[in-house]
């Protein structure tokens, strides 16, 4: 019988393998990692272990003096910045919608399954993510930057297509234009960190899902096409892509694995680094999921520290390391895994710049 609880619980519900898992969710909203003071319908949202409450339909979650990650449908993040605020719309996976209300939203989206739908709602204006990509909206003035992806963009009777490098001025008229995609900030800069910090657990998850002989979908949820997972060695949750899939984190450059390639693949161009030897040979077979084809890759070990065709503008937390581990309030982090510097983990975690 299946549990009723308020927040999302994740189970260790075998002792076998560590990886034995399963989280009880089918919606969007899931709240993954709140830096600072974030409160949830003027709540303060207080991090418990292993426990991640959600957004639901007509709540609106604020970061006041923090920031806060959260998950929507599987390899789409939402991330907002301080003194920024949005409400749930619709939480449904085949239809999530939210709408920002103060300051600033970025929306990664990694993967964006045919099943799945993500609209963005500012005042009157809809923007619906078309591509996997990545979108910043900001309120007061309105505003949408695209620094990949593409989106469409509605108000009454109007109707742009905005793609990468494009900005559209979110009013009663709307209006295209370009702008700098290496102009960033300390939310981009965090919000790159961040999707760092999730492709390193996924490297961790992947291998122990697959030394486990999962191979498809179901560790976390999301069905077929890719799941979220929980990694209890991390404190936090990743993407796993279905299959024999891979991706990059969209204009970060930080890669993805599925459990049926992460022994056999390495990350080339427009990655950050190699992730992790994976045989004897000089070089590995990586596919490339955007061309359906396969090219070789040369061996080594990951380094965050160097960006083989990546986006500059950006550094990489720390010195490439990772402290994590269960959650934390206030810089003070408990559970697994501490690899060097910086900081991650679920629902807590430093404000760092």
């Amino acid at each position: 019988m299946m549990l009723k609880r308020l927040p999302l619980v994740v189970f260790l519900i075998g002792s076998s393998s560590a990886w034995a898992q399963q989280v009880i969710s089918a919606h969007s909203g899931v709240i993954h990692l709140v830096e600072g003071q974030v409160t949830l319908d003027g709540k303060q949202v207080a991090p418990k272990f292993a426990e991640f409450p959600d957004v639901k339909n007509g709540q609106v979650l604020a970061a006041e003096d923090g920031r806060a990650e959260v998950l929507l449908t599987p390899g789409v993040i939402l991330r907002i910045g301080e003194n920024s605020s949005f409400k749930m719309i619709s939480n449904n996976r085949a239809d999530t919608r939210l709408a920002v209300l103060t300051g600033s939203a970025i929306v990664e989206v990694g993967e964006l399954l045919p099943s799945n739908a993500i609209t963005v709602v500012y005042g009157d204006t809809h923007i619906e993510v078309l591509k996997r990509g990545l979108y910043r909206v900001d309120a007061d003035p309105g505003k949408l930057r695209v620094y990949d992806g593409e989106a469409r963009v509605t108000a009454g009777d109007q109707t742009l297509i905005a793609r990468k490098g494009r900005e559209v001025i979110l009013g009663t008229v709307l209006a295209m234009n370009a702008f700098d995609t290496k102009d960033v900030d300390a939310l981009m800069r965090w919000a790159a960190r961040r999707s760092e910090y999730l492709s390193q657990a996924n490297i961790s998850s992947a291998r122990s899902a697959s030394s486990s002989g999962y191979l498809g979908s179901g560790y976390g949820y999301g069905g077929m096409g890719g799941s979220w997972a929980y990694n209890p060695w991390y404190g936090m949750f990743t993407y796993l892509p279905y299959g024999n899939g891979m991706y990059y984190s969209p204009f970060f450059g930080y890669p993805y694995y599925s459990t049926g390639n992460v022994g056999y693949v390495m990350p080339t161009g427009g990655s950050r680094g190699s992730a992790f030897p994976v045989s004897g040979s000089a070089t590995s077979p990586h596919y490339n999921a955007g061309t359906g084809s396969y090219n070789m890759a040369p061996r080594g070990s990951y380094s965050s520290g160097s960006n083989s065709g990546g986006n500059s503008g950006f550094s990489s937390a720390g010195s490439g390391g990772f402290s994590g581990g269960g959650l934390s309030s206030g810089g003070v982090s408990s559970g697994a895994a501490s690899h060097g510097g910086g900081s991650a983990g679920g629902m807590g975690g430093g404000h760092g710049k």
